[in-house]
């Protein structure tokens, strides 16, 4: 099993963060296993070659530290989940 991870912190609230990770991998045809919407601080879904996890911790009301993490049997899998599903986080930007 391979693992690829990385933190940021972006400029948005915890509950827009959550909502983007778990957009991120609903875009990908993940099953999400823990959601957004589930009260906690993670989401979590996969597929049948990989699983991957978004924590998002707030530090402010419109600042959220953020973990990307990626596992799989194919290490370039894991690596290419964790960089698709933090770019979409990071290049995502809030309308109002």
């Amino acid at each position: 099993m391979y693992a690829h991870w990385g933190v940021f912190t972006k400029n948005d609230t915890l509950v827009d963060c959550l909502g983007l990770a778990q957009t991120a991998l609903e875009e990908r045809g993940f099953r999400i296993w823990d959601p957004a919407n589930g009260g906690g601080y993670q989401v979590i879904g996969g597929i049948d070659a990989v699983i991957a996890t978004i924590v998002c911790v707030p530090q402010s009301p419109q600042q959220t530290w953020l973990t990307v993490s990626a596992y799989s049997d194919d290490s370039a899998l894991a690596e290419r989940t964790r960089n698709e599903v933090r770019t979409f986080i990071v290049d995502s930007i809030r309308i109002d």
